[in-house]
């Protein structure tokens, strides 16, 4: 017997990652084998999803009347497949077509992306547009207020990803292109399935790395004892990642990752069940910058009748030059390696009965109130596509941060940096510098219909503060009027909101589902300009999901 067959626990569907409390076990369950042929030692698991989104945002600019509202219709084609040899040598792709892909053929001639058709009402065939954040023609481009929502090019099919699997007697070897982790964490996300109670996951966050899985408690087991369960024991994992290649030639501008974790699973136990206990520490290095960094984290959750819960959180600490290395040619300041103290945590409380849900969700990400390159890198991003509601973080600060970290960009190519650490404003829909409050209720009147409502409030334990628009006022304006937020207000006021989120959702024949979501985010002062103001917002999202 291969006893440590069972140790695929990073990428595998397993039950374990099907129950987590902040997630929809959607899909059920993991693709089936299927055996190409009678004796066959060749087998097949695939999957596909195809979902087309309408997005309409009113207004997404809170303090603005130009260009404030925004609207689109997106979509995008998953394929994933298995290919294997008596399911102990496997290789595994997942591939995106279309992502974020706008309906029409769109763009201006002359420009990147160029439509199809020269006059748009001579249309007849569409292009491959995407939304994101673009200067405005003519605008200054180191003003955030010159930026809006615009159009650019798309990838027309996206290799998410490659990887290949042994299994070894001793356990699993994992190489290639592979998820970060299993499921739906805060600091990373396979991005796989359709778990977001609100919204929808994208692309996920992967790896190049080298893994290795096993579960070591069992050679300690007599042959006959040996458990192969995937979801029972004990597992190690171990890995290496090669982040990044700086330079060919030059292996001090490599970023790696090394990695070791402990699982432990659990599914049946007197009284309840789904049981995971999960520690981790990652290291990441490079000579580039003197960076080094770790990271801690853990999770526990379990199940006890009808109530679940869980708690996971990551600390990560160490030190980096690389944000010092651009933002000194702003202020003068000295480049130093920064310390690193982030911090970020989750914790789920809900009551599954037949007809309705209870849920509590409370969210932690910290923050910094001091962009200068003496203070400490505080500020903690959740995973992009771990959803903490549909605009507050989503849509309204994303939009603001987007434009913030691109007038950014900009002034930095002015200023001859060497660096571009937009990873520090950008936040790009996460949750991030704040402590959020989120109870939810899940309605299902029939067997195929949900209905769920939650209420988000939040507030930052820092403050809201765009680092490149406070730096350059350095010198110009009272040290009390210093630090801003992303569009110029002031930046003690932490208080984001209060948003309220709807879904209503229909499946037909287990492989199509409706939904229809809708949001309204009564804004707090830390989304409001230099006047004060910041408007309500209304968000509509209606979505087409088709899945095998």
């Amino acid at each position: 017997m291969h006893l440590l067959a069972a140790a695929v626990v990073l990428a595998l569907a397993t039950p374990a990652a099907a129950t987590e409390p902040w997630s929809d076990a959607d899909p059920a369950a993991p693709p089936e084998r299927i055996v190409l042929s009678p004796g066959s030692h060749v087998g097949f698991r695939g999957a596909a999803e195809y979902r087309s989104q309408l997005v309409s945002v009113t207004p997404l600019d809170l303090a603005s009347t130009q260009d404030a509202d925004y609207e689109v219709i997106e979509q995008r084609l998953r394929l994933d497949g298995t290919v294997d040899y008596d399911d102990k040598v496997r290789i595994t792709t997942s591939v995106d077509a279309l992502n974020g892909v706008l309906w029409g053929d769109n763009g201006t001639r002359g420009t990147d992306p160029e439509p199809t058709s020269g006059a748009a009402v001579a249309t007849n065939n569409p292009n491959v547009a995407t939304s994101c954040i673009t200067l405005r023609p003519g605008a200054v481009p180191t003003n955030a207020s010159s930026y809006h929502m615009g159009l650019c090019p798309g990838d027309a099919v996206t290799m998410r990803r490659l990887y290949g699997d042994l299994m070894t007697p001793v356990g699993l070897l994992r190489i290639g292109r592979q998820p970060f982790t299993e499921g739906a964490s805060i600091a990373v996300n396979d991005g796989d399935g359709r778990r977001n109670r609100f919204g929808v996951s994208g692309i996920g966050n992967s790896a190049d790395r080298v893994l290795f899985a096993t579960k070591p408690l069992e050679a300690l087991r007599p042959r006959d004892e040996r458990d192969p369960s995937l979801a029972r024991g004990m597992f190690l994992i171990l890995a290496y990642d090669r982040l990044v290649t700086g330079e060919p030639m030059d292996l001090g501008q490599n970023l790696h990752d090394w990695i070791t974790a402990m699982r432990w699973l659990v599914p049946k136990f007197r009284g309840g069940g789904d049981f995971e206990a999960r520690l981790f520490h990652a290291y990441r290095w490079s000579d580039a910058n003197n960076t080094s960094v770790s990271a801690f984290g853990g999770r526990l959750m379990s199940r006890v009748g009808e109530v679940s819960a869980g708690v996971e959180t990551t600390a990560i600490v160490g030190s980096t030059s690389e944000i010092s290395e651009a933002f000194h040619v702003i202020n003068d300041d000295p480049v130093v390696s920064q310390p690193i103290r982030q911090l970020g945590a989750r914790g789920v409380v809900r009551w599954d009965r037949p007809l309705y849900s209870l849920y509590f969700e409370t969210d932690y990400a910290s923050g910094s109130s001091d962009p200068s390159t003496r203070a400490p890198l505080t500020q903690f991003r959740f995973a992009e596509d771990t959803n903490v509601g549909l605009i507050m973080f989503k849509r309204a600060l994303a939009y603001q941060s987007g434009r913030a970290a691109a007038a950014g960009v900009a002034l930095l190519q002015q200023l001859g940096a060497t660096s571009f650490p937009v990873e520090s404003i950008d936040t790009r829909g996460s949750f991030t510098n704040a402590v959020a409050l989120f109870p939810q209720m899940d309605v299902r009147p029939l067997p195929r219909l949900l209905l769920r409502g939650g209420v988000l409030v939040a507030w930052s334990p820092a403050k809201v503060i765009d680092p490149i628009a406070s730096l350059q006022r350095r010198g110009n304006v009272p040290s009390s009027e210093l630090l801003v937020n992303y569009v110029g207000g002031s930046a003690d006021n932490r208080y984001y909101g209060t948003e309220l989120d709807g879904r209503i959702q229909y499946r037909m024949f287990d492989h199509f589902e409706a939904d229809l979501e809708g949001a309204v985010l009564f804004p707090g002062g830390a989304l409001a300009d230099v006047n004060g103001d910041a408007v309500r917002s209304f968000l509509v999202q209606a979505r087409g999901t088709f899945f095998l």
